[in-house]
C-alpha cells in the first residue's frame, strides 16, 4: 500500500483489532465479517492479540496513536466499518472503528478496503520496526510517531508480495537475490507507468500524493535523496485545499529529508565526528556545506508556525541549528530545547573518545549484531559484527595486539556466512574455543540460524545442519546459552517472533535435540529478548522472555528438563512494547534483578523525558529480586522511570566502582529518529544518572549491537557500538568509545570449567574486598555475555572501587555444586580460575593503546 500517513485531525474513536498468525486465517475472518459476523465475538474467539478478551478493543484513540501500517488501514473508515487485512510484525490484522453507541455489528454492506488499496502493492504492508501502539485499555493518550521517510516499510511490504520459489527462505543467497535485486526498480517502474497512464487523470489528490510518496521512499531507501526530495516536493505542491493535513506532514518530511541529505553531503555517514554527538563538544563546530540544513530549518519553522508545541519537530529544528554551529544560542527561544538537567557535568567520569577509525574498526554497517571476544585464545579481544541485510556477510576483525585490528573476514571463512540481526558466543562443544551463533529474521521473515564451530585456528565451520539446528525456520534476533540440566553441556533457548520459542538440549556429541514441547516453553509470542539466570537460587538456570505484545514469560526450571511459567506470580508479566532485557545484580546483594526496555520509537516521548514532561508511553523497568521468587518494580525509586528509543542495549562497569551501568543504543527506521544514545551510571545501587553528555557517548544515529569490553587490556571497559539504521542509506561506521580511565581497582576473571561447561557460563562469582576503613564489601557477577542485543566477553571484569585489598574470591560451579574460594588475590590483574584447582593462574596479557600501532611498556601501570 503506497501512501503517506496524512489524515485530517479527528476526535478519538473506539477502535477494535483482530490479529491472527496467517494470511489464510485473516482472509477467512474477513469473509465472515463481510457476511455479518460480530467483530467483538470473532475477536474473542480467534484473535491472538492481548485485547482478545475485551473483544479486540484497543480503546479510544486517533489514527496517530497506531503503528504506521494500521494508521494507513484506518484511512477512509467510518463508524461501524472495518479494514482489509494488513500485515504487522505480530501477524495479520483487521481493524474496526466501533459505532459511537452500542449498535449491532452488522456490516455486510460496508466498504471493506481503506483508501489506497488500489495501489499495485495490494493491501499488505509490513512495518518491521515495531514502533509501538496505543496502550490498550489503559486510558492513556496517543503516542506521537514520526512519519516514514526511509522506505523500509514499503520495501518490506513489497517483498512480501513478490512471488518466491519453494524453500526460498531457507537459502539466504535466494533471499538476497529477491530482496536486493530488481525489486525497487520494478516497483518504481510500476508507479511511473500508473502515473503516466490515462487512469492518472482520475486519481484524487490523496492518491496522487500517495504514489509520489511511494516513489520518494523507494529512492530514499537506496540513498538517492535528490530523487526522494523531488518526489516529496511534488507531494507538497498538490492542491493543499484537498489534503489539508498533508501540508504539515510534508513540511516535517521535507525538513527531515533535507537534514538527512545535509548529513550525507557533509560526510557524517562515512567520517563521523563529534558532530554526531549530543550535546556537541564544541558548539561552534559546523557543517562545511550548510545549504540543506538551512532549507531543513525553513520547513521545520513553517511547520512550527502551525504547531508550535510539537516536540518532535522542535527537536529536529534544534539538531539542524546544531549542524550550523548555532545550537543552542541560535535556536529561536520559543523552540529551543536545551541540554536537560541530567546532563550535569558534576556527574562526569571523563570523556570517552571514538577511536574506531584509528583502530581499523570503523566499518559502515546497517542494523545488526556486535560480539567482542577472544576468538583465537591469544589473550586479545577480537571483534565480530553483523548486519541486517541478507546480501551482507559477517565481518571478523583480528586483534593485532598493537592497537589495531585487521579484517580477517576472508581468512576466517566468515565472509561466506550471511549476516544476521544478532550474534551470541559460547563454547558449545567444550573444546576450549569460542563458537558463534548467528540469529536471523528479526522484524523480517523466518530465516535459518547458523551455528559456527571455531576450528581453534582462526577459522570457522558452519555446523548448523549436522548439529540439528536447521529443521525449523523462525524469525528471531534473540537467544541464550545455558546449561538447563547441569550436565556440563550448554543448551540453547531461542525466542521467536510470531512463533513458539525453541529449547535445544545439547547431547554432548555435537548435536542438539528439540525439547521445546516436552519442556513446556513452546508458547508463541512476538519475543524480543530471552535471558537466563538462577533467580531463585536453587542451582538451576531459569528463563525470562520479553514479548513486544502480550504478557512476558518467566520460566522456572523444575530441575527435570521441564519448566513452569510463573511471570504473573513473580510480578514480571506486564509487557509495554518490551524489547531488550537482562538479569543483573544492580545493587550487589547477591540476587539477580531484571531490567527491561520498551521500544516506542517516539521522539516526542524521549523529549518528554528530557524536558520532565508527563509521558503517554510506559518507561524502562527495573525489577528487584525479593529473594522469595518474586520481583518488585523499583523503576521510579532508582530514577529509571524514563522513556527512550532503545534498540541495542547492554551493561558493564564504566567507572570500576563495582556497580553495573547501562548503555542504551537508540533510534528507529525513520530518518527523523536522531536522539542521543544513553549512558546511565549506577550510583551504588541507589539510583541511575544520565552521564551521556559529559561522557561524550550521546551518539545521535541509530545503534544496535553493544559490547562492554576492555580492548586495551588495561582494566577499563570501552564501549563498542555497532551503528546503522535498517536501510542502505542509513549505514554508519562502528564506534569504539575509549574509556578515559580512573583510579579505581579491578580484577579480570576468566573461568575454566571442568565438570561445568568450559567457560563457566552460569557460574556465580563473588569478590569480597576490604575497604580502607576496614569494612567489607562484596561484588557479584553471573558469567554470561551481558544484554540481549550485543555480546560482551565471557571473562568477567569486576570493578572494586577504592578497595584496599581482595579478601576472597568465591566461585560457585553449578555442575559440581561446589564453592571454590581463593584468598588474598592481588588486585588489578588478569587471572584464570580452573574448577576445583586450589590456585589461580595469572594471565600475562599484552597492553596497548588503540590506534597507536605500538605496544607501550607498562601500559597498565601508567593508566
Amino acid at each position: 500500500m503506497f501512501c503517506v500517513a496524512v489524515q485530517p485531525q479527528v476526535a478519538k474513536v473506539p477502535v477494535r483489532i483482530i490479529v491472527v498468525d496467517t494470511q489464510e486465517k485473516a482472509d477467512h475472518i474477513l469473509s465472515a465479517l463481510k457476511a455479518g459476523a460480530d467483530f467483538a465475538t470473532v475477536a474473542k474467539a480467534e484473535s491472538a492479540d492481548p485485547t482478545a478478551a475485551e473483544g479486540g478493543l484497543l480503546g479510544m484513540l486517533t489514527p496517530d496513536g497506531l503503528r504506521t501500517e494500521l494508521r494507513r488501514a484506518m484511512q477512509g473508515l467510518g463508524p461501524g466499518q472495518f479494514s482489509g487485512v494488513v500485515q504487522i510484525p505480530t501477524g495479520y490484522a483487521i481493524l474496526k472503528i466501533d459505532q459511537p453507541t452500542n449498535q449491532p455489528d452488522n456490516q455486510a454492506d460496508q466498504s471493506t478496503a481503506p483508501s489506497g488499496d488500489a495501489s499495485p502493492m495490494g493491501s499488505v504492508d509490513k512495518g518491521p520496526n515495531m514502533d509501538a501502539v496505543s496502550l490498550p485499555l489503559g486510558g492513556h493518550d496517543i503516542i506521537r510517531l514520526p512519519p516514514d521517510t526511509s522506505g523500509l516499510m514499503d520495501v518490506e511490504a513489497a517483498f512480501q508480495t513478490v512471488a518466491k520459489p519453494e524453500g526460498w527462505n531457507s537459502n539466504m543467497a535466494s533471499v538476497c537475490r529477491i530482496h536486493d535485486g530488481p525489486l525497487i526498480p520494478i516497483l518504481t517502474d510500476t508507479v511511473h507507468k500508473l502515473l503516466n497512464s490515462p487512469d492518472a487523470a482520475n486519481l484524487s489528490p490523496m492518491e496522487q500524493m500517495q504514489y509520489h510518496y511511494a516513489l520518494a521512499v523507494f529512492a530514499s531507501y537506496k540513498g538517492d535523496m535528490d530523487q526522494a526530495i523531488a518526489e516529496w516536493q511534488k507531494c507538497y505542491s498538490i492542491d493543499q485545499a484537498d489534503v489539508p493535513a498533508g501540508v504539515e506532514t510534508m513540511e516535517e518530511v521535507l525538513g527531515s529529508a533535507y537534514l538527512h541529505r545535509s548529513e550525507m553531503k557533509n560526510g557524517i555517514y562515512t567520517e563521523p565526528s563529534d558532530q554526531c554527538i549530543f550535546p556537541p563538544k564544541d558548539p561552534r563546530e559546523h557543517f562545511a556545506d550548510p545549504t540543506d540544513s538551512k532549507t531543513a530549518i525553513e520547513y521545520f519553522r513553517k511547520y512550527l508556525k502551525r504547531k508550535p508545541d510539537d516536540l518532535e519537530v522542535k527537536w529536529q529544528l534544534n539538531l539542524a541549528y546544531m549542524t550550523l554551529g548555532q545550537y543552542p544560542s541560535g535556536v529561536p527561544p520559543q523552540y529551543r530545547i536545551t541540554a536537560p538537567a541530567e546532563f550535569d557535568p558534576a556527574e562526569s567520569i571523563g570523556r570517552f573518545e571514538d577511536v574506531a577509525k584509528a583502530a581499523g574498526l570503523a566499518l559502515p554497517q546497517i542494523a545488526g549484531g556486535m560480539l567482542v571476544e577472544d576468538l583465537e585464545n591469544h589473550g586479545l579481544l577480537d571483534v565480530l559484527t553483523s548486519g541486517y541485510d541478507a546480501c551482507d556477510h559477517l565481518n571478523y576483525f583480528h586483534n593485532n595486539g598493537d592497537g589495531t585490528f585487521a579484517n580477517w573476514s576472508d581468512r576466517s571463512g566468515l565472509s561466506k556466512i550471511t549476516a544476521g540481526a544478532n550474534l551470541l558466543q559460547a563454547d558449545f562443544n567444550n573444546d576450549g574455543c569460542i563458537d558463534v551463533l548467528v540469529m536471523r529474521g528479526g522484524w523480517q521473515n523466518p530465516f535459518p540460524l547458523s551455528l559456527l564451530k571455531n576450528n581453534c585456528d582462526g577459522t570457522f565451520t558452519d555446523v548448523t545442519v549436522p548439529a540439528g539446528l536447521s529443521n525449523e525456520l523462525f524469525a528471531t534476533q534473540t537467544a541464550v546459552w545455558t546449561d538447563i540440566d547441569n550436565d556440563g553441556w550448554l543448551d540453547l533457548f531461542v525466542g521467536n517472533e510470531k512463533g513458539p520459542s525453541q529449547l535445544y538440549r545439547n547431547k554432548g556429541d555435537g548435536t542438539f535435540e528439540n525439547i521445546s514441547a516436552s519442556a513446556g516453553i513452546d508458547r508463541s509470542a512476538f519475543s524480543k529478548a530471552v535471558v537466563s539466570a538462577d533467580y531463585d537460587g536453587d542451582g538451576y538456570p531459569d528463563f525470562f522472555v520479553s514479548n513486544m505484545r502480550g504478557k512476558n514469560f518467566l520460566y522456572h526450571n523444575n530441575r527435570n528438563n521441564t519448566f513452569t511459567e510463573v511471570a504473573v506470580k513473580a510480578g514480571v508479566a506486564d509487557s509495554w512494547a518490551d524489547f531488550a532485557a537482562w538479569f543483573f545484580d544492580y545493587d550487589n546483594d547477591g540476587w539477580p534483578d531484571l531490567f527491561i526496555t520498551s521500544d516506542y520509537s517516539s521522539i516526542d516521548e524521549t523529549m518528554r523525558t528530557y524536558m520532565k514532561l508527563p509521558h503517554n508511553a510506559k518507561p524502562l523497568r527495573l525489577y528487584k529480586n525479593m529473594r522469595d521468587g518474586t520481583f518488585q518494580d523499583v523503576t521510579a525509586k532508582v530514577g529509571l522511570d524514563k522513556v527512550y528509543m532503545p534498540m541495542g542495549a547492554n551493561f558493564g562497569d564504566v567507572d570500576n566502582d563495582g556497580f553495573l551501568d547501562i548503555y542504551l543504543g537508540t533510534g528507529s527506521a525513520e530518518y527523523a529518529s536522531l536522539v542521543p544514545n544513553v549512558l546511565l551510571r549506577n550510583k551504588a545501587g541507589a539510583t541511575f544518572v544520565d552521564i551521556s553528555a559529559s561522557s561524550g557517548t550521546g551518539e545521535l544515529h541509530k545503534t544496535h549491537g553493544i559490547s562492554f569490553a576492555d580492548l586495551e587490556n588495561r582494566g577499563h571497559q570501552d564501549i563498542v557500538v555497532e551503528m546503522g539504521g535498517a536501510v542502505p542509506s542509513d549505514a554508519h561506521p562502528i564506534r569504539v568509545f575509549r574509556n578515559p580511565g580512573n583510579t579505581n581497582h579491578w580484577i579480570n576473571i576468566k573461568l575454566r570449567g571442568v565438570k561445568t561447561n568450559r567457560d563457566g557460563i552460569d557460574a556465580k562469582v563473588k569478590v569480597v574486598v576490604e575497604n580502607k576503613n576496614h569494612t567489607e564489601q562484596a561484588f557479584y557477577r553471573q558469567v554470561g555475555s551481558g544484554g540481549s542485543w550485543g555480546a560482551s566477553p565471557l571473562a568477567q571484569e569486576i570493578g572494586l572501587g577504592k578497595a584496599k585489598r581482595i579478601k576472597a574470591i568465591e566461585i560457585y560451579w553449578p555442575v559440581s555444586k561446589t564453592t571454590q574460594t581463593l584468598k588474598d588475590v592481588p588486585m588489578d590483574q588478569f587471572i584464570e580460575i580452573e574448577e576445583s584447582m586450589p590456585q589461580y593462574a595469572k594471565r600475562e596479557l599484552p597492553g596497548y593503546r588503540l590506534g597507536e600501532k605500538k605496544m607501550p611498556p607498562n601500559l597498565r601501570a601508567s593508566q
